[in-house]
């Protein structure tokens, strides 16, 4: 960032330099119709420049204080990550310590020997006592470490404040301080009660910062989709041949096809990720009972929207009246070699958190239901899991997954008995999702193992009304064989879950078929198959 700063000192330095240039040439003497049209334009580029200028002095100012935060706040934050984790490390082994000891102090109880009774009460106070210190060095840790990231992310509200109180149209003092309130909500909730309470200002904002409010979580989703499809627009006007403009077309491409009623861009990033990002509801979310919500996996993009598409609007329809279904392409997904890490799944998270809390503050009374599917589940099971009351999801349902992570809160938040209900199905067919979880140590925890968890087929069944259901025949999540394929075993459970909240069909019941990777064959091994925390 300090790099960046320096850079737009510089532009800044040299469209000084153009604009002293450009007053000498409005200097230049002479006569004619030449040297006149050389002083009309040295005129109008020195009256362009000075906004150049500051906004280029604008922009180095913000990253270089930015980038001072970032080594006062960020880079101390980062380091205690390593402690903390070895201070976790400590405090297990002596938690588990202080278990055995008080295994063994209970043992000794029921002897005739007093001294041994003696001693085993004194060793648990002793294992206790050191439990205790150790949890307690870890708290001063983790509030060291909430303290510094506190500061760390206000030093990027602020800056985000002054990126989008200085650029765009000019703002009248309500609306500057309008955005400003919004910039600072701490929460979806907060956000969308502001909006309300300022309706005569929202057009304002809307109109002068289309980038902020069409991604604001909090904001109602038929404003950010009508800001976002005109931005998309506007876009594609200037946007030349190249990949970018052919990821802003699969976004336009997925809207024109997507049917009566048009669905909505409801979140649109074209630049603020290494990929373009975006989400598309098909249905009304502001009515709807039953919000659904599909999340892809390794290797998806915004090409795959049109197709996930179709998957959201069966999905509407099998489940009927009511039934809203958002594709969340609200992340940068992995590639094969970083599939096996939680980089992705961390940043794509801290996303679906804000999305998730966005849809429960403004459709409180709603059911929430998330598909998610191979590493879609695992970004999706590090937000949800993030907080015990799982963000106010209803059903979590795992397709393919490529493992949950191996972080003992996010487990105990998914495993509490409080909602969500998490299902799953691996196919016995699918040999990726399982070779995920074997090689990924960060992700390496079954769903389908996980206590409480409702199981249900994707082998090939049979439906209520005695329709054949196929099976889902590998990884993928669309197509045929695949998991989220109308008409597929796994499909109609789907929508059975969203309806009645168990499978439509039984586990190993009629229809149902062996594939290679069967339980006989090979599960997953019980190493991965669910950390013991």
């Amino acid at each position: 960032m300090a790099y960046w700063s320096n850079l737009f000192t510089r532009v800044a330095d040299r469209l000084g330099d153009l604009r002293t240039a450009a007053h000498s040439a409005h200097e230049l003497p002479g006569v004619g119709r030449s040297v006149t049209a050389v002083r009309a334009d040295a005129n109008d580029l020195a009256a362009t420049l000075p906004s150049d200028i500051a906004e280029a002095q604008l922009l180095a100012g913000v990253l270089q204080r930015y980038a001072d935060a970032f080594d006062l706040h960020a880079k101390p934050a980062n380091d205690l990550i390593d402690d903390i984790e070895t201070a976790h490390a400590k405090w297990s082994r002596l938690d588990l310590a202080a278990d055995h000891a008080g295994r063994a102090a209970m043992a000794a109880a029921y002897g005739d020997d007093q001294a041994e009774i003696d001693d085993s009460n004194d060793a648990v106070s002793e294992a206790i006592g050191e439990r205790e210190a150790a949890k307690d060095a870890l708290d001063e840790l983790w509030a060291e470490y909430e303290r510094c990231y506190g500061d760390w992310d206000a030093a990027y509200a602020v800056a985000l404040s002054e990126l989008a109180g200085a650029s765009g149209a000019a703002l009248t003092n309500e609306a500057r301080d309008f955005l400003d309130a919004l910039l600072a909500a701490t929460s979806p909730e907060e956000v969308a009660r502001l909006w309300l309470e300022n309706p005569e200002l929202q057009q304002e904002l809307a109109g002068s910062h289309p980038a902020i409010i069409g991604n604001l979580d909090g904001i109602p989703w038929d404003v950010r989709a009508a800001v976002n499809a005109a931005r998309l627009d506007e876009l594609l006007e200037t946007e030349p041949e190249g990949p970018h403009r052919d990821d802003l077309l699969a976004i336009r491409t997925a809207l024109k096809r997507g049917g009566v009623p048009a669905p909505n861009l409801i979140t649109f990033d074209p630049d603020g990720s290494e990929q373009v990002t975006a989400a598309i509801a098909y249905g009304d979310l502001s009515t709807a009972s039953e919000i659904n919500t599909l999340i892809p996996g390794m290797n998806g993009n915004v090409h795959d929207l049109q197709a996930w598409g179709e998957s959201a609007k069966a999905l509407n329809s099998s489940v009927g009246p009511g039934s809203a279904t958002v594709v969340w392409f609200g992340y940068d997904t992995p590639g094969f070699f970083e599939e096996p890490a939680m980089d992705r799944a961390q940043d794509g998270a801290a996303s679906l958190r804000s999305y998730l809390l966005a849809v429960r503050a403004l459709s409180p009374t709603a059911d929430v239901n998330v598909i998610a599917h191979s590493y879609g589940s695992t970004t999706a099971a590090l937000a949800i899991g993030s907080q015990p009351d799982g963000l106010g999801v209803t059903s979590f349902v795992a397709v393919g997954s490529a493992g949950f992570p191996n972080d003992p809160i996010v487990v105990e938040n998914l495993t509490n008995g409080k909602p969500p209900q998490i299902y799953a199905t691996i196919s016995e067919d699918d040999a990726v999702a399982r070779v995920g979880r074997g090689t990924a140590p960060e992700h390496p925890v079954s769903p389908e193992r996980l206590p409480g968890t409702t199981v249900f087929d994707s082998d090939g069944g049979v439906s209520a009304s005695g329709e054949s259901l196929p099976a889902a025949t590998g990884h993928d999540a669309l197509g045929p064989g695949a998991y989220l394929e109308q008409g597929s075993e796994s499909f109609y459970n789907v929508s059975e879950i969203i309806q009645t909240a168990q499978p439509g069909t039984e586990r190993g019941g009629e229809g149902s078929t062996q594939g290679f990777w069967d339980a006989n064959n090979w599960w997953i091994s019980d190493e991965y198959a669910l950390i013991d925390f």
